[in-house]
């Protein structure tokens, strides 16, 4: 068994939780608090999601929670994927570039339009027929979008959501959110 102080030297208190919610593409710069502190960040990354037609939904974007350490104050930029505007069109993906600061890159793909959800992680897939439901995504971020107005699934997606946009409606926007200790 290890003692809090082995993690953190300073006895494990006074370290105050941070966070930075990314709306649209940006720059996130780690403090030199956080990299005296460890280092140590957890990104939520969610891509924008697809736009169904024909009646189906589109998928909604893939949402990713990476675990890093990053080891300068180097800046790291963020992208957020768009929505699917286009009938049965892909949402764009999301990208947090952490290697600038010594961590990792991970990029969360774009949702689909009709065409289901493939190797994609989270539960984003879209309602398809009448009598089956939508994925719900994470935490709702990257849920499924709904066939016509009925069944299960999202019709209307909200922004920063990468929900998937019930047939003819189109696809929430990506998300990124970033957590840490300083």
């Amino acid at each position: 068994m290890s003692n809090l102080t082995d993690f953190f030297p300073s006895g494990g208190g006074g370290l105050t939780p941070k966070f930075e919610e990314f709306n649209s593409s940006g720059t996130f710069t780690p403090s030199q608090a956080l990299i005296d502190a460890g280092g140590y960040i957890e990104v939520f990354l969610v891509a924008g999601g697809g736009r169904g037609s024909g009646g189906r939904g589109g998928s909604g974007g893939e949402t990713l929670v990476k675990k890093m350490y990053l080891t300068s104050v180097s800046s790291c930029s963020v992208t957020i994927g768009a929505g699917a505007t286009s009938s049965n069109g892909n949402g764009s993906s999301s990208n947090f570039s952490g290697s600038s600061a010594g961590g990792v890159d991970i990029s969360a793909s774009g949702g689909l339009g009709n065409n289901g959800q493939k190797s994609l992680m989270g539960a984003g897939w879209a309602n398809e027929t009448y009598n089956l439901t939508a994925g719900s995504g994470m935490f709702g971020y990257g849920a499924g979008g709904g066939y016509y107005e009925s069944g299960g699934g999202i019709n209307l997606p909200k922004a920063n959501s990468g929900q998937g946009g019930g047939n003819n409606n189109n696809g929430g926007s990506g998300y990124c959110l970033i957590k840490w200790y300083e």
